[in-house]
This record gives C-alpha cells, structure tokens and sequence, in this order.
C-alpha cells in the first residue's frame, strides 16, 4: 500500500480529528506525520479559506516527534514540508496574479474594491518584498500576503526568492527547535505551553518589524 493511500484511509478513519489539535494530527498519521505536515502546511499556506489551520505549532510538534523515532529521518522531513510550504505560497501568488485584479476591478463590493488594490500595491512599497519573510510566521497572513503579491503584480522572481528563504526560514526553524527540544524533559511534559511560547515568540518579527517603521517615521516628523 502507497504512503498516499495509507495516509488517505487514516484520515477517512477519523473524521472527527481535530484539525486545529496538532498534537492530534501527528498522533493519527504516525510514521506517514510528515506526508500530513507536508499537506496541510500545502493548503494552509495556498488558500485563504483554509488559512485557519495550524502551521507553526505543526512544524514544532513534528520536530519533538521526529527527536521522538527513527521512523522518519528530519533531513528528509524538512526538505519535504519545505518544498509544501513553498508551492502553497506559489500557488497564492498565482492565483493572485491571474484573477485577483479582475475580480478587484469587475465586482464593487466591501470585499473586491479596486482601493484594496492601490492598498497592497502601498503595502509592498512601505515593507518591501521581507514582508513575504516576515508574514510566514503570522498566522492566516501568511496565506493572504502570497496573494496580495501576486495582485500587487510583484515581479515574479523577486517573489519566487523571498518566498524560497521564507520557506527555508520558517519550516527549518520551527522543526528545527522542537528537534533540539525534543528530548528535554521540561517540553515534553508541558508542550501545550511550549507550543504557545513557540507560537508566540515566532509571531513576534512582523509587529516587531511595524514597530520598526513607525519609529523611523516618528523620528522623520
């Protein structure tokens, strides 16, 4: 049986998982967790709608696994929810760039109004192409920036590279400290505060970085 098949029959089996619970979610899919890292990190970071699931607490929940078990080498782990992680993003690019100014500009409501348009184009003028680095660790802005780029007609290379270090960045890091924390006593034992600490401090670059710019600005009156 195919990893693919077998991942597919264990989610079918729990159609009461929570998709929120990270720890559940790893806890399900056992040997084949990084196949579902890789997934849900896919969709998470591709669409809006799906936005809502976990991402970081998911990337460090499978590095205390992974320090866990020899089920699955974290060389091989990493790459794979990179590469996930990756295309997500590409995705929302895309997808921002074929059909988000036409909606903008065709449908007059609250949500599509062309003003959003000239308001991402002054978002990437005012924070540059690091807010791509910078939203991969603020939930949901991490699916919403990718699109904002593409509507914002960004250059496509210019998003390709920041979106690969963001990737590098953000999944190394994570996966990265829940490894090295893996084996220590004090995490496994209360990781529910780890993983809010984790979230957290990792949530902390963007507002750091806003932060930032309001001070030049204060300091420019």
């Amino acid at each position: 049986m195919s990893s693919l098949t077998t991942m597919t029959s264990l989610a079918l089996e729990s159609s009461d998982l929570p998709w929120l619970d990270a720890n559940a979610i790893i806890d399900q899919f056992g040997q084949f967790a990084p196949y579902a890292v890789a997934f849900i990190i896919f969709i998470e970071t591709a669409f809006i709608l799906t936005s809502f699931l976990p991402g970081d607490s998911l990337l460090f929940v499978l590095g205390i696994t992974l320090a866990a078990t020899t089920d699955f080498p974290i060389w091989l782990a990493i790459p794979l929810v990179i590469a996930s992680a990756f295309a997500g993003s590409q995705v929302g690019f895309l997808t921002g760039h074929a059909v988000g100014p036409v909606l903008f500009e065709r449908r007059h409501t609250w949500i599509f109004n062309p003003t959003f348009v000239a308001k991402a184009h002054g978002y990437f003028d005012k924070y540059g192409p690091r807010a791509i680095i910078l939203a991969r660790f603020v939930p949901i802005v991490r699916a919403l920036v990718p699109m904002l780029a593409g509507i914002s007609k960004m250059d496509r290379r210019t998003f390709l590279v920041y979106n690969l270090v963001g990737a590098i960045i953000w999944v190394t890091g994570l996966v990265g400290i829940g490894y090295l924390l893996g084996e220590v006593p004090l995490v496994a034992d209360h990781i529910d505060t780890a993983i809010l600490i984790v979230i957290i401090v990792t949530s902390l670059p963007f507002p750091l970085e806003m932060l930032r710019e309001w001070l030049i600005r204060r300091r420019q009156r």
